[in-house]
């Protein structure tokens, strides 16, 4: 476990630090911690699991050129099933904690915004399958790809709203509806 971690970290920090880079390489760059605000959606992560509402909280990091956003999430979700094995019941739970970072092409500044992008996203993966027979518990770590959509509107002067559709592909993918809620920092 400990080595997928140090080379899921390893990618994911070269990703950050090579987005950096490009940031400062661009005069037009406006980078920086500009709004974070909770998050809050459904996941359905397939493989006949169960979906499950998934929460944490949404960063926005600036521009790099005009319309070009760099974005980031920390989310948490928890889903489980419960099996029966002869006359046995037993209990099996799958949590993710995922850490995002990318980028969203902003099509038309205005009211309503409409958005399309994509990224990476770590995730770290803790099966817990409850004295099963066969089974034991375990945790991994993956470093997947994500598409996003959806649309941006300025709710108040300081609030914005985003209403996106998310798919993560890592094993197992996941689709997920999401409403992020963000205070803009001035």
């Amino acid at each position: 476990m400990s080595k997928n971690l140090g080379k899921s970290v390893a990618i994911l920090g070269v990703s950050i630090m090579l987005l950096a880079i490009a940031a400062t390489a661009s005069a037009e760059s406006n980078i920086g911690f500009k709004a974070i605000g909770p998050r809050l959606g459904f996941v359905d992560p397939g493989n006949d699991l169960d979906g499950a509402v998934e929460f944490g909280a949404a960063m926005e990091f600036g521009e790099f050129i005009r319309q070009l956003h760099w974005n980031g999430s920390l989310s948490f979700w928890s889903t489980g099933r419960e099996y029966r094995y002869f006359n046995d019941r037993y209990d099996w739970t799958l949590r993710d904690i995922i850490v995002r970072t990318g980028v969203d092409y902003h099509f038309i500044e205005g009211d309503w915004e409409p958005y399309a992008g994509g990224g990476l996203g770590l995730h770290f993966y803790s099966w817990d399958y409850s004295n099963a027979p066969n089974y034991s518990n375990s945790d991994d770590n993956k470093l997947g790809l994500y598409v996003d959509g959806g649309v941006e509107h300025q709710i108040a002067e300081r609030w914005t709203g985003q209403l996106q559709v998310q798919l993560d592909f890592a094993d197992p993918d996941q689709t997920a509806l999401m409403f992020n809620l963000l205070y803009v920092l001035k």
